[in-house]
């Protein structure tokens, strides 16, 4: 971690954060839209009305790994909005993965829903997330040649420091569960499942103080 340096994304820096997406998340339905359908989803979260810390980690100017956390405010409606008409092309393009994709047909159709406004089947929330505002964890990658390096841990410390900076008191993110890998860096981490009703849906929590 010696040569590991955290600091701030900038515009210029999105094809990196692009690449990283791509190379971490290479069955995501962003990512089969393309490098471009990527870059714009963060380039919303850097620029959108977000309350965001939107961090890299870089080895010699390079980077190999990125956080996004906080505040959202349409993170994922407001990016459909705002690119319907790139995203509408880029579907048409790749018609087969409507077929062929579960996972991305899926997602398709979340995103057609938001589009036309009719609200998805609300996922069950704890009590406490309603009472005690939350740190959200939007996004976190890194670059698969340097995982097991601690570069994950390193900013997912950073953006629990900048939660503490700003008197949040929990943090909380969403994790595929089949993603054993990802839960069991979470649960190293301190981070814990939040049971509804005997039922996970994905949800993490983490107090800090």
């Amino acid at each position: 971690m010696n040569s590991i340096s955290i600091h701030n994304i900038e515009l210029s820096h999105l094809c990196m954060v692009a690449d990283v997406h791509c190379a971490a998340f290479p069955d995501s339905a962003l990512t089969k839209l393309g490098k471009g359908a990527v870059r714009r989803y963060y380039e919303w979260q850097l620029v959108g009305p977000h309350e965001h810390i939107f961090v890299g980690a870089y080895q010699n100017d390079v980077l190999v790994g990125f956080c996004v956390g906080g505040i959202s405010r349409g993170a994922l409606g407001g990016f459909l909005k705002k690119n319907r008409l790139f995203l509408m092309h880029n579907v048409l393009l790749h018609p087969w993965l409507i077929i062929t994709n579960p996972i991305f047909r899926k997602k398709l159709t979340q995103a057609t829903r938001i589009l036309i406004k009719r609200p998805l089947a609300p996922t069950p929330q704890p009590i406490k997330q309603r009472l005690i505002p939350s740190f959200g964890i939007l996004s976190i990658a890194t670059s698969p040649q340097h995982q097991g390096k601690g570069i994950g841990r390193e900013l997912m410390r950073y953006a629990e420091q900048k939660a503490q900076e700003k008197d949040f008191k929990l943090m909380h993110l969403t994790v595929n569960h089949k993603n054993q890998q990802a839960i069991h860096f979470y649960e190293y981490l301190g981070w814990e499942k939040v049971i509804i009703n005997g039922n996970w849906y994905g949800r993490m929590e983490k107090t800090i103080v």
